[in-house]
């Protein structure tokens, strides 16, 4: 398998013609999709971003080893901040703003000879989430049915959410498998700069983690009735996670990253098959 777009980190690393040749063998385009956000005192803002960065490189590589090629777009920033918009660090988009960008994005992708564009998003806001869907309905509507969403966060349930299956045509579908689930637990309820999310970001980019401030940090033990509360946004928000997160900063199993890892693996497998039977 040819191994330029193997061996650069993401599309702005590759030259033109290697974008091109790419697309002229038929790789497939991953787009990690994700946000500038506030995720505590522990964690980047572009920690959503960060994350979708990882599982697309992680796809990669099992597409990869299942010998499909793919080549990973630059990570899309601009999503929508519905909830923690008003905190520190966040930075406001207007949907019409990130819906067109998003668009042009995709259309980009195509116009240089990618028929298979897979969106990886990982940010749990609804109102991002429906600007996702309602960009690639537009797109499937207009005849263009290679751009497909192959990750939201589904620890989230994030389909229902939307008013979605997750097995319309603007989705890869596939089901969680219990080497993504096998993982210990604080038990506490956590959707934003929780255990999984600082487990993650501790394991790929150890740089931007503010240790000192996680080490003090205590779980928010909040319930589902705060959730729906807190997803309000505003004053709400400020309220509930006046620090900017929800759940248990400190992960208990320093394995938990691996979550994201097998969750690409399904994901790899739900695009290319499973490898053939020796």
């Amino acid at each position: 398998m040819p191994t330029d777009s193997l061996m650069a980190d993401t599309m702005a690393e590759m030259t033109a013609t290697a974008i091109q040749e790419a697309a002229g063998r038929g790789a497939a385009a991953l787009l990690p999709v994700g946000v500038i956000e506030c995720h505590g005192p522990h964690l980047p803002v572009g920690t959503d971003a960060f994350i979708a960065l990882e599982l697309c490189r992680a796809t990669r590589r099992y597409m990869a080893a299942l010998g499909r090629e793919a080549v990973i777009a630059p990570p899309y920033y601009w999503g929508i901040n519905g909830i923690l918009g008003e905190f520190p660090g966040s930075f406001r988009i207007r949907p019409e703003t990130a819906a067109a960008l998003l668009r042009d994005v995709i259309t980009s992708l195509s116009e240089n000879g990618f028929t298979e564009i897979l969106l990886v998003s990982h940010h749990g806001d609804r109102l991002h989430n429906e600007m996702i869907r309602d960009v690639l309905t537009a797109l499937h509507a207009e005849g263009f049915g290679g751009a497909r969403w192959l990750y939201a966060p589904f620890r989230w349930r994030m389909y229902e959410r939307i008013g979605q299956t997750g097995c319309e045509p603007i989705w890869v579908p596939w089901e969680p498998v219990a080497a993504m689930e096998g993982f210990r637990l604080t038990g506490v309820l956590g959707v934003h700069a929780d255990e999984y999310e600082t487990a993650a970001i501790m394991r790929y980019r150890p740089e931007t983690v503010d240790h000192d401030a996680l080490r003090g940090l205590q779980p928010t033990r909040l319930t589902l009735a705060d959730l729906q509360e807190w997803r309000k946004g505003g004053e709400a928000a400020r309220r509930l996670t006046p620090d900017g997160y929800f759940g248990a900063p400190n992960p208990i199993d320093p394995e938990l990253w691996r979550h994201y890892d097998e969750t690409a693996r399904v994901m790899a497998v739900a695009v290319v098959g499973p490898a053939p039977a020796p």
